[in-house]
């Protein structure tokens, strides 16, 4: 068993097809189903069934591949590591995100420099209905924002990729009479002060979701409106994971209680950067430090 043998039988699961595994992976589809037969026969185990028009894993071979995928993202870390030793790794990353996801770029921040303390990593925090367009003004490494893909369509100089599907939440702190409620819809909200971001597309598109809303106070500072959430000034409209793995929400201050709405919309995340500044080490390790975040 090798560390092929182990790709192999990942992108198998991924395209349940051993042809198109095969190509991905560039390579023939005999070589694939032979390295497959002497893993299976390695292991005594049956990884794959071969159906009419598909290879599905069975049950044992669904927790043999889950297994891989942790062995694999470890052999790419170290991969990093290594680079970083022969100098081969960038010692800057300049990373572009919206308000909504600072929180998690932090966070994701710093375990990446637990790795890797000699890149320097630099923020910039962008209107979230402005992001697109700086990119080409800041032209940082990579940006992480939420949209829908039309949009990101719409600018050809740019290269993207989906990292998750988020929903639009109700903030709340833990006085509020709304804390006890498992989702919340508009009219739950009536006669709720609200305390918003101050974008012009958030605010219009919270002003969508909710009619007749009662903006306490609108402001640029993240932390003031997670604070006045907090000692229940008011409430906010956020996302999923805005504040995941916040104290905060950990401890119970702050409650993201999800939005059932007929306006609502589940936006996309996305990583986003410039075709002509193609994504570098750093950048695709980072990317796997945001998503170890997200499913944390």
């Amino acid at each position: 068993m090798n560390i092929e043998h182990l790709k192999y039988i990942v992108e198998i699961s991924k395209e349940e097809s051993i042809s198109k595994a095969a190509k991905n992976l560039h390579i023939s589809a005999s070589a694939v189903s032979q390295a497959l037969k002497e893993l299976e026969k390695k292991l005594e185990l049956k990884l794959f069934i071969r159906l009419k028009m598909k290879t599905v894993p069975t049950e044992a071979g669904k927790e043999v591949i889950q297994q891989a995928q942790k062995v694999l993202y470890e052999f790419e870390i170290l991969e990093e590591k290594v680079a970083i030793q022969k100098n081969a790794f960038q010692t800057q990353l300049k990373i572009a995100t919206v308000p909504g996801l600072v929180y998690l770029v932090n966070e994701a921040i710093i375990n990446f420099k637990k790795e890797f303390p000699m890149v320097d990593v630099q923020v910039y925090e962008c209107d979230p209905g402005q992001i697109l367009n700086t990119l080409t003004i800041l032209q940082p490494d990579i940006a992480f924002l939420f949209s829908n893909e039309d949009t990101i369509k719409e600018n050809k100089d740019l290269l993207y990729e989906h990292l998750t599907t988020t929903k639009f939440c109700v903030l709340v702190g833990d006085q509020s009479p709304l804390f006890h409620l498992d989702e919340i819809s508009p009219d739950d909200l009536t006669d709720e002060k609200f305390i918003l971001y101050n974008s012009h597309a958030f605010v219009e598109h919270s002003r969508k979701i909710v009619n007749n809303m009662n903006v306490q106070f609108i402001s640029n500072n993240t932390d003031s409106i997670r604070d006045a959430v907090k000692n229940d000034l008011g409430v906010t409209i956020g996302r999923n994971i805005t504040l995941k793995n916040h104290p905060d929400t950990l401890t119970g201050k702050i409650k993201s209680i999800p939005l059932i709405s007929p306006a609502y919309i589940s936006d996309e995340l996305w990583s986003v950067y410039l075709k002509n500044k193609p994504l570098t080490k750093a950048s695709k390790t980072f990317i796997k430090y945001i998503q170890a975040s997200i499913t944390n």
